[in-house]
């Protein structure tokens, strides 16, 4: 992975242009623009207008992998708008792959989310899983306390706008230094209860004055794994 951060990319991306003429050009505001070249990292959606407005590649723009340049495809694809780089423009999602391993167990883990992959995924598909593109990353996952539901080396899509529990449904979260997956029950009394769906992991109660210093970090809405 480059070690090179995505605002600095970006600035070589704009190029001789000023901030307010890209912005104009890609439909981004400034003050967006600006926030990115601070260090906030743009969504999936508004990197893919970067890197056409650019043009340059996105998985270069987004992880520093591979050349600037953009190769022409390979294949060719049937059915929907193509871009320059003939892939179906309104069809599919581009979702960040995070460099971070959601454990499925117990422990510590050193978390960083740099983008370390692009996954591209159906947008029809995704609505109808109800998954914002936009805010969906993907994410792996380290440990068995979630088996046979998810199991060590799966991989996530998280839908991070979700950041308060609605369901006992399964959440990404953070918790005294964890990044943990787990079912999240939430009593009358406002405290919580994270399960693991593997019985040989006790249940884990989050007292009410505690619950402020737990994070959704959001929900799970879909896995996958090698088979």
């Amino acid at each position: 992975m480059s070690g090179i951060s995505f605002a600095d990319r970006l600035l070589e991306a704009v190029g001789d242009e000023s901030i307010h003429a890209f912005s104009k050009k890609s439909g981004i505001s400034d003050s967006s623009l600006r926030g990115y070249l601070k260090g906030a990292m743009p969504g999936a959606d508004i990197a893919l207008k970067i890197a056409e407005v650019a043009k340059v590649d996105l998985k270069w723009l987004i992880a520093g992998t591979g050349s600037k340049e953009i190769k022409p495809p390979e294949d060719a694809f049937e059915g929907g708008a193509l871009d320059s780089r003939g892939r179906i423009v309104n069809e599919i999602a581009f979702i960040p792959r995070l460099d971070v391993q959601a454990s499925a167990g117990m422990g510590s883990l050193v978390v960083s989310e740099d983008t370390v992959d692009i996954l591209a995924f159906n947008r029809n598909w995704l609505r109808e899983r109800s998954i914002n593109a936009v805010a969906a990353r993907v994410l792996d996952v380290k440990g068995d306390s979630m088996e046979p539901t998810i199991r060590d080396g799966d991989i996530l899509v998280v839908d991070t706008s979700i950041t308060q529990v609605r369901d006992n449904a399964i959440y990404v979260i953070i918790y005294a230094g964890n990044v943990l997956v787990k079912r999240v029950h939430l009593k009358r009394d406002g405290s919580l209860t994270l399960i693991s769906d593997n019985e040989r992991y006790p249940r884990e109660d989050v007292p009410i004055e505690e619950v402020p210093d737990l994070h959704i970090a959001g929900r799970v809405m879909w896995f996958g794994r090698s088979i």
